[in-house]
């Protein structure tokens, strides 16, 4: 355990980060590797916290040549995370030592782009989008952006320039920011009643100076409302009084939170308030912050989409204490369903997806029955679920569902399906697993194995918070709790 310390140590880590990753099983053996492969024991900031982004993503499934990328990031040829970024999706199809040259051009080594190069670039972008500017001012920043990032000739340059020098030219082609560009102030200014006739003039007032706009401190954002009163870590009731000890002693009483974004495409703006509620809220109460991927849907999920959605998280200024992903529980969410079976409250059931339909009621909204293999032995389930695991049933011939309260007004609480059958290879575990946890069923178990202190969600699940009690209490597991708050809608957009 010490010589990894000192080894994660020397990447840049704080000792309490090198001690956690040292005590990571998968992540620890990875990034010993990863270093070992640079020969080197000594690392300046940068490449050493793109080393640890190294370890923390790659899979020796996905990733086999990630020792040549280690090496490359040691001697300075990757220096960026858009450069890492190519580089492992370079590597996934290709051999680099076989074609260095392919490599480089693949993931910019060696491009700089200079400032200069920055300035006329972007001025190209504005200038082509200059009548949108001046029509719609500030509203169209975000999108003029957007065609800024997408330039070829910025692919590799420096991010934070490029924004600087972005900023810049908006300014200079449409000044300060006024009433054109707030609808709520104009349309008070133009509600206004005009001077009385005869009235004295009045004293033109110097216009006030506009302020620099500056981000609301995460403080404020989480200062007052129901978000301000949540309880502390360890004080959320548990099913057995042991569960609260265990998880104090994992936790030490730390807020611990999570961002669990699906990888099946690029985050919207919606995403945002996600990020700054679950990163923010740890952030003020000295916590920590996973980045869990949710990737139980081999059929929609890209690496893609994996690499992105780290690039935004960083973006928008917030660094993950853990990436990880509900593959990494795979064998672990499995062996829970074999034990929810065991308990009789769950069953594989052979129902078409329209018989289901009518069991809950149907078009009519009329009486809920219960499945005809609702009552099949536990013997029987145990058996015809080893087989759905083995692949002797096709894709939608057997699902596993949870045995809970038919009766309940919650439709979550009508029987969830627990697992599912996708013949589709994974991004991560390949062709593995046959089988797949659905949402229900993985997101409540993945933040109890985490020991989340604080489950943040938008209201849309405000009625999975019953299931998610539910499923935690019948295994005896850890609960967390489950907040709800408002979703970010923006429209006239």
């Amino acid at each position: 355990m010490d010589s990894l310390l000192s080894k994660f140590e020397a990447l840049g880590l704080t000792a309490e980060k090198a001690k956690e990753a040292a005590g990571n099983k998968k992540l620890a053996p990875t990034l010993s590797e990863l270093i070992d492969a640079t020969g080197q024991n000594a690392f300046e900031k940068a490449p050493g916290m793109l080393l640890y982004t190294l370890g923390t993503t790659v899979t020796k499934e996905k990733t086999p040549h990630a020792s040549y990328i280690a090496k490359a990031i040691a001697s300075g040829r990757i220096a960026s995370t858009e450069q890492l970024s190519a580089a492992t999706k370079f590597c996934v199809k290709n051999d680099p030592a076989a074609n260095e040259k392919a490599f480089d051009e693949a993931c910019g080594v060696g491009v700089v782009v200079s400032d200069s190069e920055i300035a006329a670039s972007v001025k190209d972008v504005v200038d082509s989008a200059k009548e949108l500017l001046v029509k719609d001012r500030y509203r169209a920043q975000g999108r003029v952006l957007g065609m800024v990032k997408k330039a070829p000739a910025l692919r590799w340059a420096e991010s934070g320039k490029v924004k600087s020098e972005f900023d810049a030219q908006i300014l200079a082609l449409l000044g300060p920011k006024d009433e054109r560009d707030d609808p709520a102030n104009a349309k008070k200014a133009a509600a206004k009643k005009p001077t009385d006739v005869g009235a004295a003039p009045s004293v033109a007032k110097k216009p006030a100076e506009s302020k620099k706009w500056e981000p609301t401190p995460l403080e404020t954002m989480f200062a007052d409302g129901d978000i301000s009163r949540l309880h502390k870590a360890g004080e959320n009731p548990q099913i057995k009084p042991e569960l609260t000890r265990e998880h104090l002693e994992a936790t030490k009483g730390m807020v611990i939170t999570r961002f669990p974004p699906e990888p099946n495409g690029y985050l919207h703006i919606g995403h945002a308030k996600a990020i700054n509620v679950n990163f923010g809220y740890a952030k003020i109460h000295g916590g920590t912050c996973n980045l869990r991927y949710d990737d139980t849907n081999p059929e929609a999920e890209e690496q893609e989409y994996v690499d992105s959605i780290l690039d935004t998280v960083r973006w928008l200024g917030f660094e993950p204490d853990k990436v990880l992903y509900s593959s990494d529980y795979f064998q672990e969410l499995f062996d829970l369903a074999v034990d929810l079976v065991r308990r009789d409250l769950a069953y594989v059931c052979h129902c078409t997806a329209e018989q289901i339909y009518e069991q809950r009621g149907g078009a009519s909204k009329g009486p809920r029955s219960c499945c005809a293999h609702r009552s099949r032995p536990v013997s029987e389930s145990l058996e015809e679920f080893q087989k759905m695991k083995e692949g002797r049933y096709a894709a939608n011939e057997a699902i596993l569902r949870m045995k809970m309260d038919m009766e309940d007004g919650n439709p979550q609480m009508w029987d969830l399906i627990a697992y599912r059958i996708l013949y589709s290879t994974h991004h991560r575990t390949g062709d593995k697993w046959c089988i797949y946890p659905t949402y229900d069923f993985t997101h409540c178990l993945c933040d109890s194995i985490e020991n989340i202190t604080h489950s943040l969600c938008t209201r849309e699940f405000t009625q999975s918070r019953q299931s998610y009690y539910w499923l935690c209490d019948a295994l005896e597991v850890y609960k967390p709790v489950q907040w709800e708050y408002g979703r970010l809608n923006v429209t006239n957009t």
